[in-house]
């Protein structure tokens, strides 16, 4: 099992589960040491956090494993509730991935089930991120990728011009979230803040692009 987790405490969390479940373990902090692990580890399945710090995503590692070495399973462990939370498109990750909460770690069973889904290639695997009742699962691509704009800390402007639209139509997308996660905009609190404050709750402070 390579671990490809770049929080050291994180991945000492992972090894001690793991080996407790009796797998072997490496651990690699980033897509270059992941890369360089697999052509001397050789694992079964490659457990990787979307977010690595600066360099190639998760993502980006999970496509390399893919396309290199086919027959290593890929299991995402990530506290995002989906890609569209990471600021990636659904389509992100290639086929058979798994894509699993990282609250679900001390769920041995789970956590086991999840690894041998992917190893064998089960296609109704563990895919957390098409959870129908997951955090924000109500909004649109759009409205997602404005709310994510609106927790980084951008106006209503500098929205519309990083989406290449009017700010009429980043006005409307907003009121529609608000909508959609019922967010009363003439209640005491701000709706802005409190849109910005459930997105930082599931999915944490986004980096500012």
């Amino acid at each position: 099992m390579l671990v490809v987790e770049d929080e050291a405490l994180m991945a000492r969390l992972l090894r001690d589960v793991l080996e407790g479940l009796g797998f072997e373990v490496d651990i690699a902090s980033s897509a270059a040491e992941a890369r360089a692990a697999l052509v001397t580890f050789d694992p079964d399945v490659a457990l990787i956090d979307l977010v690595l710090g600066d360099g190639p995503s998760g993502a980006d590692l999970a496509y390399v494993i893919h396309r290199q070495h086919p027959g290593v399973g890929i299991l995402i462990l990530t506290r995002f509730p989906d890609l569209r939370s990471a600021g990636l498109a659904e389509d992100a990750l290639p086929p058979g991935a798994g894509f699993v909460r990282k609250d679900m770690v001390e769920d041995s069973a789970y956590i086991v089930k999840a690894i041998d889904d992917v190893v064998v290639g089960n296609a109704t695997g563990p895919r957390h991120d098409r959870d129908p009742d997951r955090p924000l699962a109500v909004l649109t691509a759009a409205q997602h990728e404005v709310l994510r704009m609106v927790a980084q800390g951008y106006d209503n402007a500098a929205i519309a011009e990083r989406r290449g639209c009017s700010i009429s139509t980043v006005e409307n997308l907003i009121g529609e979230l608000y909508r959609r996660l019922e967010i009363d905009p003439r209640s005491d609190v701000n709706p802005r803040v409190e849109a910005a404050r459930r997105y930082v709750a599931v999915a944490g402070l986004p980096d500012r692009a």
